[in-house]
């Protein structure tokens, strides 16, 4: 190998070194390539301490359809814990509008309901009571006409007795009209008739 080498070696020739101006190699830094930029390094190491700075403060970047939200972890769950709650409210909200207008609905049909009933009931309790109001009036119409032919009955009886008392009186004076004076009469003569 080392002879190969050699022969390598031997094989090539030797050429003049070309003839440059070997200072203007390092002035010539006007016209440098941007990565070759002194402040590159330092930029470098500022991104790098920004970066960390992010990863430890947990900051998000958030993509939404309004645009782009950046927001520290904290923030972001304070945030949509709040979306939440009013999501949450909103939601809470609109059902219960929908129950209050569903019950409205069911108690004006209960109070429609309440009022049919208590007319018809009041119907009933009128004509009940017209009823037993016409059954009373007809008894006591009824106890009235007994009342009064119980009372003409007892002033017909006691007429009747008047009468026959005025008939024996009328009797015994035209008897004792008849019969002479000195005719000895009993002592209590209306006992004994």
């Amino acid at each position: 190998m080392a002879q190969q080498l050699f022969h390598q070696a031997s094989l090539e020739e030797e050429r003049p070194v070309p003839a440059w101006d070997r200072g203007s190699t390092f002035a010539g830094a006007e016209k440098s390539s941007w990565w070759q930029w002194p402040g590159l390094p330092v930029l470098s190491m500022a991104c790098s301490f920004f970066a960390i700075a992010l990863v430890l403060l947990k900051v998000e970047l958030v993509i939404r359809d309004e645009g782009v939200l950046l927001t520290f972890v904290g923030s972001t769950q304070v945030q949509s814990q709040a979306q939440q709650q009013a999501m949450v409210n909103s939601l809470v909200e609109q059902r219960l509008k929908e129950f209050a207008s569903e019950q409205q609905v069911v108690l004006a049909n209960y109070a429609a309901d309440i009022v049919t009933r208590q007319q018809d009931n009041n119907l009933q309790l009128a004509s009940y009571i017209l009823d037993a109001s016409r059954q009373e009036r007809q008894e006591d119409i009824g106890d009235f006409i007994r009342y009064i032919n119980d009372q003409r009955k007892d002033e017909k009886l006691e007429q009747k007795i008047k009468f026959q008392q005025l008939e024996h009186k009328i009797k015994l004076q035209t008897i004792s009209n008849t019969t002479p004076a000195n005719t000895a009469k009993p002592a209590d003569w209306r006992l004994e008739e």
